[in-house]
C-alpha cells in the first residue's frame, strides 16, 4: 500500500514539473506589445493629391517712397501702421530754398518776354537785323523752360502715396534730412497678398503657374483661403535645393497682413503640372530608426500579428514626412507608434 502511494506521489510530482516546465516556457516567450499603425496604402494616396507646405504672407507690391529733391522734412502725417489712399499726402519737405529759385526765374522769365516782345516789334519796322530778334526769342524760351523746371521742384517737396496701402515702416522723421532716392518710407499694396512657399527642386516643376492652392491662416482662425500659384522662382533661394513659389490671394477686406504664417495645399490633381519622379512612399520621419551598423528599417505589421523589421532607404525630406526609396512598397501598415520596443517578430495588437 505504502508502494503505491509513493508511486501516486512521485507521478504527482512529474505531472507538476510538467506542467509547471510548460508554463515556464509560455511564459518566456515575447510579450505581446500594443502598437498604432498606418496605412500607407491611404496616407500615400492622400499625399499624392494634396502637397502642404509651410508659407509666409508678403504684400503683391512693396513700393519704396523717397522724394525727387533734398531738403529738411517739415511735415510727415503718417506713421507705420496706417492705411493711406491713393494720392494722400505722406511727407514734405522745406521748399523755402525752391520757390526763392522759382520766383528769380519766374523773374528773368518777365524780362526775357519784355525784351523779345521789343526787339520783336522793331524787327518789324525793319530797323534790327533778324538775328538779334531771334537772341532774344531764344532767351526768353529758355528762361520760360527754366522757370517750369525749377516749379517742378516746388511740386517734388510734397511726397504723394502712388497706391492706396499700409505704411510699412518709416526711415526718416520730420526734422531729418531727405536726399533724392534715398527711401523715407515703404508703402505695402495690400489688396491681394502672396503667399511665400520654398519648394524642394525636386518637386517645383510639379506647381506651374495658374496651379490652384488652399491656404490655412491660424492667425484669424484657421481660415481658409483660395489662391492660385502666379509666380515660379528660377533661381534657388540662398543657393539651397529650394525654389520660392508665389501663391496670390484676394484680400479685399483687408484682413491677411505681411507676416502671417500659413499652410499651403497644392491640388495637383485639379492642374496639368509637368510629371516627375516618383517621391516613392512618404512616411513619417520618427518612424525610421538606424541601427549601430547606421541601416535605416522600419517596423510594419506582417501576417499573424507580428512586427516585421523592414530595411528601407531614404530620399527627399517633405513636409509632411520623408520619402522610402527602397525596402516598401506602399501598401503595407506602418508601426508608428510603440516601436521602441519591438524587435522582429514581436507579438503586437493594433490601437484602434
Amino acid at each position: 500500500m505504502k508502494s503505491i502511494i509513493n508511486a501516486g506521489g512521485a507521478l504527482a510530482v512529474l505531472v507538476c514539473l510538467s506542467g509547471c516546465s510548460n508554463e515556464e516556457k509560455t511564459k518566456s516567450g515575447p510579450d505581446t506589445l500594443a502598437v498604432e499603425v498606418s496605412d500607407l496604402s491611404k496616407v500615400n494616396s492622400e499625399t499624392a493629391q494634396q502637397t502642404v507646405y509651410d508659407g509666409t504672407l508678403q504684400a503683391d507690391k512693396v513700393i519704396d517712397l523717397s522724394f525727387q529733391v533734398s531738403g529738411t522734412i517739415v511735415s510727415f502725417p503718417v506713421k507705420a501702421g496706417d492705411y493711406v489712399n491713393k494720392g494722400q499726402l505722406i511727407a514734405q519737405v522745406d521748399e523755402t530754398t525752391y520757390r526763392n529759385q522759382y520766383n528769380a526765374q519766374l523773374a528773368q522769365a518777365k524780362l526775357a518776354e519784355e525784351n523779345y516782345r521789343r526787339i520783336e516789334e522793331v524787327y518789324r519796322k525793319g530797323s534790327i537785323a533778324e538775328i538779334k530778334m531771334l537772341e532774344a526769342k531764344s532767351n526768353y524760351e529758355q528762361a520760360t523752360s527754366a522757370t517750369k523746371a525749377t516749379y517742378q521742384n516746388i511740386a517734388h517737396t510734397r511726397l504723394y502715396a502712388p497706391e492706396s496701402g499700409y505704411i510699412g515702416q518709416k526711415m526718416l522723421e520730420a526734422g531729418g534730412l531727405a536726399s533724392p532716392g534715398q527711401p523715407v518710407a515703404q508703402l505695402l499694396d495690400t489688396r491681394s497678398v502672396q503667399v511665400l512657399v520654398a519648394v524642394p527642386e525636386n518637386e517645383v516643376n510639379r506647381f506651374p503657374a495658374g496651379t490652384p492652392a488652399t491656404i490655412k491662416i491660424d492667425a484669424i482662425g484657421n481660415r481658409l483661403f483660395e489662391g492660385v500659384v502666379s509666380e515660379v522662382g528660377v533661381l534657388a533661394v540662398n543657393t539651397s535645393a529650394n525654389y520660392n513659389v508665389k501663391v496670390k490671394i484676394s484680400n479685399p477686406d483687408r484682413m491677411l497682413k505681411p507676416g502671417m504664417l500659413s499652410k499651403v495645399n497644392f491640388n495637383t490633381t485639379k492642374t496639368s503640372a509637368v510629371k516627375t519622379d516618383s517621391a516613392g512612399v512618404v512616411v513619417p520621419v520618427q518612424a525610421v530608426q538606424v541601427d549601430e551598423k547606421g541601416n535605416q528599417f522600419v517596423y510594419l505589421v506582417a501576417s499573424g500579428n507580428k512586427a516585421e523589421r523592414r530595411q528601407v532607404k531614404t530620399g527627399q525630406l517633405y513636409s509632411n514626412g520623408i520619402a522610402i526609396t527602397e525596402g516598401l512598397k506602399g501598401n503595407e501598415q506602418l508601426i508608428t507608434s510603440g516601436y521602441q520596443k519591438l524587435a522582429d517578430q514581436t507579438p503586437v495588437t493594433i490601437n484602434k
